[in-house]
């Protein structure tokens, strides 16, 4: 497959075609501000790591239409990929040696779930061996946020304006994920669903809250190393984020996390499910408002 790629063919199913080019990544000053003056609780330091914004070209690559579902999620687990050492790496296949996924009922609301709902409760390690063994791998944060919001720095992936119909998150009211077809309205403007809401979605970069001061301008992969001591902030009183988590089991701060992008079904939409919203958490972490999606190189 090349970098010509035709957009009628040569597509997998599921998949959309992101061209080549520039696109606005981050948010400005000017952004922050007005998005302080819609929800007072959240504090300014929280978004800070979106600044500056900057103009960025990415070659093209294809991303899923959908977060990865339940049903395609049990194929992985029905066809022994927690078995397989060659589609772990080795943190994620001494990840689940030790915490037994399988047997300890992680994966059970994924094997008794909706078959069209995103498959949840599932670990960056976890996400990154379904990719694999999907013959893809997870997003870059630049890779998402590009087929997220366009070229020209929306706010949403439909527009600039925070409408509840066209997401699932706390002001829908559905209190749970919603199956990934059923907003066509809040969809990207390259056509993925629920780049807004329903789950928060693991991407491939380590977390360092001042990377966009130094990224490269093309293709950024995020940094080397994560940030070794991130905000970690107070509980806001408005929705849920994933800063709200308590930390893993035995660690007293947050450290060495996955950025995560999209906001959830519980969180609360005008701040949190922005295309420019950065969260993170570590990568054995997991719950029921965390999912993925895949994208594949050119």
């Amino acid at each position: 497959m090349t970098g010509t790629i035709n957009e009628k063919q040569g597509i997998p199913e599921g998949m959309v075609l992101i061209p080549e080019g520039l696109f606005l990544m981050g948010s400005t000053k000017q952004d922050i501000d007005k998005l302080l003056e819609l929800d007072r609780n959240i504090e300014t330091v929280r978004l800070d790591n979106e600044i500056p914004q900057r103009e960025v070209f990415m070659s093209a690559y294809l991303i899923d239409k959908y977060p990865v579902t339940n049903a395609e999620y049990k194929k992985f687990i029905e066809s022994d990929g927690y078995g397989q050492k060659v589609f772990w790496s080795d943190a994620g296949w001494q990840y689940i040696s030790q915490s037994h996924p399988l047997e300890n009922g992680d994966t059970d609301v994924i094997l008794n779930g909706e078959g069209d709902c995103p498959a949840v409760n599932v670990s960056w390690y976890e996400a990154e061996a379904f990719a694999k063994w999907a013959g893809k791998r997870l997003p870059t944060e630049a890779e998402w946020e590009k087929a997220a919001r366009g070229t020209g720095g929306r706010m949403y992936p439909w527009g600039n304006t925070f409408e509840k119909i066209n997401l699932n998150c706390s002001e829908s009211k559905n209190e749970k994920p919603a199956p990934v077809t059923k907003y066509p309205q809040g969809q990207s403007p390259y056509g993925c669903f629920d780049m807004a809401g329903n789950v928060w979605e693991w991407t491939a970069d380590w977390y360092d809250s001042q990377y966009y001061g130094s990224a490269p301008e093309k293709d950024p992969q995020g940094p080397k190393d994560a940030e070794a001591d991130p905000y970690y902030g107070q509980p806001e009183e408005v929705g849920v984020s994933v800063y709200d988590l308590e930390p893993s089991t035995g660690s007293k701060t947050l450290s060495g996390c996955k950025v995560l992008r999209g906001g959830s079904w519980s969180g609360a939409g005008i701040v949190h499910v922005r295309c420019a919203n950065r969260d993170y958490d570590e990568p054995i972490y997991k719950n029921d408002t965390m999912g993925f999606r895949c994208a594949k190189s050119l």
